[in-house]
């Protein structure tokens, strides 16, 4: 019981009361976005909420429909380097809706590719 009050008051303190999303990369199958108000920002390192909104319902792994996934992203801007240590996956938009899936995994920072969606994050919040 201490360990779910634990991870929930831990969850709850790394979720920003509401999100000001700001898109920056947009295609017909889906929008990604980032949450203007950063969780940390450390020299040249910035821990970030991430959105991926899809224009149509995908199916999770987990055999629920949904509509959006949240990443809690690491971005390296001197390295340009990027990864997600958190995802967040929801039937409703804007990471609203039933939180279908979560899952945590260590962060590990791969290179960004010229001209990918990681590209556009990295030119939008390093400035």
């Amino acid at each position: 019981m201490s360990k779910l009050l634990l991870t929930l008051l831990t969850l709850s303190c790394s979720l920003p009361a509401f999100a000001d999303w700001v898109s920056y990369q947009r295609n017909a199958e889906n929008e990604e976005l980032y949450d203007n108000q950063f969780v940390s920002r450390d020299g040249g390192t910035i821990k970030l909420w991430t959105l991926t909104e899809y224009a149509q319902p995908i199916t999770s792994l987990e055999g629920q429909e949904l509509l959006s996934e949240k990443f809690l992203t690491t971005v390296d801007c001197n390295a340009r380097k990027v990864g997600s240590e958190k995802v967040m996956k929801y039937t409703g938009r804007r990471a609203e809706g039933t939180l279908v899936s979560t899952m945590d995994t260590r962060v590990r920072l791969t290179s960004v590719r010229k001209g990918s969606s990681d590209d556009v994050l990295l030119d939008r919040v390093c400035r």
